[in-house]
């Protein structure tokens, strides 16, 4: 388990280190041609759309592994014929509704008309990203997540080149929401070609109601739970537009652009770890609660290195993206210091969901979000993006302590490995 664990981390790591390098490289683009104000217009546009994405994904991948056998195209089919009504649908409401966000120009706080129209191009991704996500369940059945990261590294390529294209010619902040698209088509492209030369057969979508039930019924707790995990973890943003300037919102944005970077290596770890060990606790109980102890060792030493890392890296950013963004320092620090909690937090999920418990996922994340909420809307106003920044870190703290108290009130054999670490 321990190689094949380790291969696919290593091939998602070594992905996402690619993509983020281009990441960087377009974050350099953007923030240095537009500003931060700019660049909190661009954040607010892809911000408003990413929370699209997780309705996208609404857990069903998490099924698919469950009932799907390996190069198993049938229930793959039906899966992308799902998610293709769900990112069309998703994908409409997001542009009507862009058009509904609130703007004060005096204030030069909410969405702006720019904004609105670039939220309804952005939000083309919403239906690539749900294409994406479905060869996605297929690579992860297989543990083949390096054939993954090929996609998205092409696609990131083309997001650059576009984005470069943009400064040379236009530098309009529409002109770089574009770039997106144009690489999500890419992205979706070359995953379905990888799928198609694997199994000799490119997946068309099926629209079944019965299959429609057999993966929504199991799948909604874990669905309701990840948009209340969204809710918490970037509501901040939406409420940071409408009481900040946009400057803040680029501060933050970009601090956030690292952090997030950083969160994708826990989410490689779980969705790595989580067929092996779903396996494990069907055929042995022992060997399931020894790997669940050695994970948590790991993912917890790692989160340690990590956080040194960002909190490292906070201190160049205004050298490579100039004083106006010195403000995104604090800011990153402040964020670094909560990545242990979000290594822990992705393991325990995806036991919950071993445990045939993802029920209490629906309860945790729903707490965790009104706590953000409330808290988000208490001290934004006044206090700002540092105020998002530290309520970020302890409500995941708050989710990392529910989900222990989750596992232990069902599984007290399992909770001795806390207890033990």
């Amino acid at each position: 388990m321990f190689k094949k664990v380790i291969y696919n981390t290593g091939a998602q790591v070594i992905g996402k280190a690619t993509t983020a390098t281009i990441t960087l490289l377009i974050t350099l683009i953007i923030g240095r041609t537009l500003g931060p104000a700019g660049y909190g217009d661009f954040t607010k546009i892809f911000v408003f759309v990413g929370y699209f994405y997780t309705l996208a994904d609404f857990g069903l991948n998490a099924i698919y592994i469950k009932i799907a056998k390996e190069n198993e195209l049938p229930h793959l089919k039906s899966l992308l014929g799902l998610r293709i009504i769900i990112g069309v649908t998703l994908a409409l409401i997001a542009t009507v509704s862009g058009f509904l966000l609130p703007y004060d120009q005096a204030a030069s706080t909410g969405f702006s008309p720019l904004v609105k129209v670039g939220i309804a191009i952005a939000s083309i991704t919403i239906i690539t990203q749900a294409l994406y996500l479905t060869a996605n369940a297929f690579y992860q059945k297989i543990l083949r997540y390096d054939l993954s990261t090929i996609s998205a590294a092409v696609s990131y390529v083309f997001v650059l080149l576009t984005a470069a294209l943009v400064t040379f010619t236009s530098k309009s902040l529409l002109g770089y929401t574009i770039a997106y698209p144009i690489g999500g088509f890419i992205l979706v492209l070359v995953a379905f070609a990888i799928i198609k030369k694997r199994t000799k057969t490119l997946p068309t979508p099926t629209f079944s109601k019965k299959e429609v039930i057999k993966f929504a019924k199991p799948a909604w707790p874990v669905g309701l739970a990840l948009i209340f995990n969204l809710i918490y973890f970037r509501i901040d943003v939406f409420i940071l537009s409408n009481y900040r300037p946009s400057t803040e919102v680029g501060l933050y944005g970009l601090a956030y652009q690292f952090f997030e970077a950083a969160l994708a290596i826990p989410i490689f770890f779980s969705n790595a770890i989580y067929p092996p060990l779903a396996n494990f606790y069907k055929v042995s109980r022992q060997r399931f609660q020894k790997e669940v102890k050695n994970w948590l060792f790991i993912l917890s030493g790692v989160s340690i290195l990590l956080t040194i890392t960002m909190f490292s890296v906070s201190f160049f950013i205004s050298a490579i993206f100039g004083r106006n963004f010195e403000g995104s320092m604090p800011a990153l620090q402040i964020l670094s210091i909560g990545l242990p909690f979000f290594f822990i937090s992705a393991l325990l999920w995806h036991l919950l969901i071993i445990y045939d418990k993802q029920k209490y996922l629906t309860l945790i994340y729903a707490v965790g979000a009104v706590f953000n909420i409330i808290a988000n809307l208490i001290f934004i106003p006044t206090y700002g993006y540092i105020a998002a920044s530290i309520i970020t870190v302890i409500s995941e703290a708050l989710i990392t302590l529910l989900l222990v108290i989750a596992i232990r009130s069902k599984n007290n054999l399992t909770m001795k490995q806390f207890n033990n670490y």
